[in-house]
């Protein structure tokens, strides 16, 4: 709760999309204040900044929640210092643009360590997080703080009932902080703008061939998308080229660090 109207040196990660904004609504109702925090990943959908637009207004107007949002160089950019796309298993993403740039804000905020970030992690998400844990003591990867997901057991009718209450109608999607993720499924892909798959093919044309591998370097991995190579292929498998039955859930996933969510 809070203690005489001061916001609680607590950080709550949101990308604006249903479980975080879920999250927040969940904090408000509990008396859990707090500093609400964006990270721009230079890689969103075009009209995502006018829904980040309105959840800062929301958080601000509850009297609970500061707003921050941390900056970063940008997908495309880090693709190019680090000559290579993210992946599973290589998800330098997330470290870059999301997790170093929050844990530089949260040491400047709260140097002591002594605050909870909370995050809208729900179990039913995925397979990965089927055994996600409700509390972290100390979690490194947020420099010691410990971390809370109270909505591990929500099912998406609960989800669904906080955004409600909050006057939020639910997003038939997953948050487009990241547009598109790099775990992106064949269903997402069908959803992308025909100008982010034009601008994705002149970076996958600048990032150029492999020095190792002679093959090209592509935004997805030919091995999750049916062997398809480069994002026109990539779209062409996406719309109507055979797939292994499954193969979305294996490889469309999403990320599990805690930090990327719906």
């Amino acid at each position: 709760s809070q203690d005489e109207g001061h916001i609680k040196m607590n950080f709550a990660f949101t990308s604006g999309g249903n479980d975080s904004w879920a999250l927040i609504q969940w904090m408000i109702e509990n008396g859990h204040s707090g500093i609400a925090v964006y990270n721009d990943t230079g890689w969103a959908a075009p009209w995502w900044p006018e829904r980040i637009e309105k959840l800062k207004d929301y958080c601000i107007a509850s009297n609970m929640f500061e707003f921050k949002e941390t900056q970063s160089m940008g997908l495309v950019e880090l693709a190019k210092q680090k000559m290579a796309f993210p992946r599973q298993g290589m998800q330098f993403c997330t470290e870059h643009l999301k997790r170093l740039p929050s844990l530089e804000l949260m040491n400047e905020l709260d140097p002591d360590c002594e605050g909870t970030v909370f995050v809208g992690v729900r179990r039913e998400e995925s397979e990965g997080r089927k055994q996600w844990p409700e509390h972290l003591i100390e979690s490194e990867a947020h420099g010691g703080r410990d971390v809370w997901s109270p909505l591990v057991r929500h099912d998406e009718a609960a989800r669904n009932e906080l955004l409600a209450r909050a006057g939020i109608e639910p997003l038939p999607h997953r948050s487009q902080e990241c547009y598109p993720c790099v775990n992106a499924n064949r269903a997402d892909l069908r959803k992308l703008d025909p100008n982010r798959i034009d601008a994705i093919e002149i970076i996958e044309k600048d990032m150029g061939i492999g020095k190792r591998s002679g093959k090209p370097k592509t935004f997805f991995r030919p091995k999750s998308k049916g062997g398809a190579i480069g994002i026109v292929e990539v779209m062409k498998w996406a719309n109507d080229g055979k797939y292994i039955p499954g193969q979305e859930d294996m490889f469309g996933s999403g990320c599990d660090s805690g930090f990327c969510g719906d």
